[in-house]
């Protein structure tokens, strides 16, 4: 098991460490971004089973709700917009930054968009688009992905656990 105790670490080795691994965070969530939004766009999850790109971040990914919402909404304006993916991985935005952003982004403003948002609070991006007429974005809407709900039948049920079964633990 990995040790997380840092308190042999002198204090400037800690600080270049997490500095070092945020950067690594960022390039990886872009990487993350990059990912989900090409296999929401070949719609991979239909095939493993899986109603929406929703469905299978919670339930394959394990990611929570809110987690899976956010990198699905932001993932699908970077596919329209790559330069997003740059600024995330650069830190000059943040995740929640693009799920602000989304919805206001057009061919014509995001280079200007992403200046306006670089290094700013989700408080400050939301009050600057309020200032330029192009909010407010209701929060609670900005990155929420709706799941889908799927009735199935009991057999077709029982028949996709004992496939996803059978994969897990072979005979």
């Amino acid at each position: 098991m990995r040790e997380y105790n840092l308190d042999h670490l002198s204090d400037a080795a800690l600080l270049c460490q997490l500095s070092t691994l945020v950067a690594r965070a960022r390039r990886i969530t872009a990487e993350v971004l990059a990912h989900i939004a090409e296999v929401d766009e070949r719609r991979l999850y239909a095939p493993a089973g899986y109603p929406s790109m929703f469905a299978y971040c919670v339930d394959e990914l394990h990611l929570s709700e809110d987690a899976a919402g956010r990198r699905i909404h932001a993932a699908r304006a970077a596919r329209r917009f790559p330069a997003l993916l740059d600024a995330l991985e650069d830190g000059r935005l943040h995740l929640t930054a693009l799920c602000v952003l989304a919805a206001h982004l057009t061919e014509d403003n995001v280079e200007r968009l992403v200046a306006a948002a670089t290094h700013k609070s989700r408080a400050e991006i939301e009050e600057w688009l309020v200032a330029q007429a192009m909010g407010p974005l209701a929060p609670a809407r900005a990155c929420f992905i709706k799941p889908v709900v799927v009735r199935v039948s009991e057999h077709a049920l029982a028949h996709t656990w004992h496939l996803r079964r059978s994969s897990v633990h072979p005979s």
